[in-house]
């Protein structure tokens, strides 16, 4: 059986996850100081994307462990409040680092990884995002936060249907067993009933053989009896 590296990957991506709020926090007191962080901008954003990707995986993972019944149902219900708690930490991080510290939301925060500088937003700018307002940015965000919500929710709908499939087919098996039992049962009966008629059929066929003996015996006697008497 492959080995469950589930729960050494989530310990790692809860320090992952500790990382990456050290790194704003450690952005928001340069901002404060008027330092330029867009170096750490760069590290926080490459960051979440592993912790973005690390979530996926564990995911794929839970998935593929409660379709091949690898763990419990009461493991699987545990590690997917683990799950959740991971996806809630992973939209608190976005939201902490399209912030900045002590001034009001900048473009470049809302283009995930804007400095706040003059010179710093502009360099972020795709083709996709230009000429968009703060307004527009901060929908798209929200849609975002709202698609991953949906895809929680898909999951959770996802691993409920299998923990059903597996209940269902637990009472399948159960209820198999119980009529495998009762024919058991049913064949060691009629096992007994054909041991005794076998046993019948041997007595009376060995009453039938005394008879029929007696009968020859009783005939022989009557031939010798009739050859003595009947003169020649």
């Amino acid at each position: 059986m492959a080995r469950d590296n589930w729960l050494s990957d989530y310990n790692g991506l809860v320090q992952l996850g500790d990382d990456v709020m050290e790194r704003i926090n450690e952005r928001n007191r340069t901002l404060r100081n008027g330092g330029n962080p867009s170096k750490l901008a760069i590290g926080i954003r490459s960051m979440l994307n592993q912790y973005g990707k690390g979530l996926t995986k564990l995911k794929q993972d839970l998935t593929k462990a409660s379709s091949s019944y690898h763990i419990t149902d009461r493991e699987l219900d545990r590690r997917q409040d683990m799950l959740s708690n991971l996806f809630s930490k992973q939209k608190q991080l976005n939201m902490s680092f399209q912030q900045e510290a002590g001034t009001d939301t900048s473009r470049g925060s809302l283009l995930q990884g804007g400095s706040g500088a003059s010179g710093g937003s502009r360099s972020e700018e795709t083709a996709y995002t230009r000429g968009q307002g703060n307004d527009e940015l901060r929908v798209q965000h929200q849609l975002m936060i709202e698609e991953q919500d949906r895809g929680l929710e898909a999951l959770s709908g996802a691993l409920s249907r299998q923990k059903e499939i597996g209940l269902a087919i637990g009472d399948e098996v159960e209820y198999q067993n119980e009529v495998i039992d009762d024919l058991g049962h049913r064949v060691d009966r009629t096992n007994e009933r054909l041991v005794k008629t076998t046993r019948k059929v041997k007595q009376v066929h060995m009453k039938a053989s005394d008879k029929v003996s007696f009968c020859l015996v009783i005939l022989l006697i009557i031939a010798i009896i009739v050859v003595g008497v009947v003169p020649t």
